[in-house]
């Protein structure tokens, strides 16, 4: 899977929890249920033609192994770039910082092992903040997208109030 981008699990589930995608040429995508693709690396598509007006869309395979498909939006799964996130949220009045950091464990045979972790911070306009990470740049950031629509959908549930 290309570094930039979301793994499918995280994609669906920003998805369920209300991430609408508007498809636009050069978005990444993976398709569900057709018999030549699964959710590899060889199941990875660009979006290279739209057509609205009937919802599909014609994808070209990232590995060059399949022609151009025509296939309907609905049975697309967006794979969105930390730059695609990063601009949803900045849309939404966050300020957005990322960067990496280096976690040392304290025991066992990696012990010298430094991975890296990455992170992200949002800042609303109210000044709160909202920190996510993840293994990579796009998945910290889905992690910190992910509890905005998650608080989202709680603000727009109205708590139950009897009458009395």
């Amino acid at each position: 899977m290309r570094e930039e981008l979301l793994t499918p699990a995280t994609a669906r589930r920003l998805a369920q929890e209300g991430l609408a995608w508007e498809p636009q040429i050069g978005d990444w995508c993976i398709t569900l249920g057709s018999e030549h693709v699964s959710e590899g690396d060889a199941s990875l598509w660009l979006v290279v033609a739209l057509a609205p007006a009937q919802g599909m869309l014609t994808l070209a395979d990232a590995n060059g192994r399949w022609p151009q498909a025509h296939v309907a939006q609905r049975d697309c799964l967006w794979l969105p770039t930390a730059g695609k996130l990063k601009t949803w949220l900045r849309g939404r009045g966050y300020r957005v910082t990322t960067g990496e950091t280096t976690t040392r464990p304290s025991v066992g045979p990696f012990a010298s092992v430094a991975p890296s972790q990455h992170v992200c911070r949002l800042t609303s306009l109210s000044g709160r903040v909202i920190d996510g990470e993840g293994v990579n740049e796009a998945e910290a950031v889905a992690f910190a997208m992910l509890r905005v629509l998650l608080n989202e959908k709680a603000a727009s549930r109205e708590p139950y109030s009897p009458q009395l």
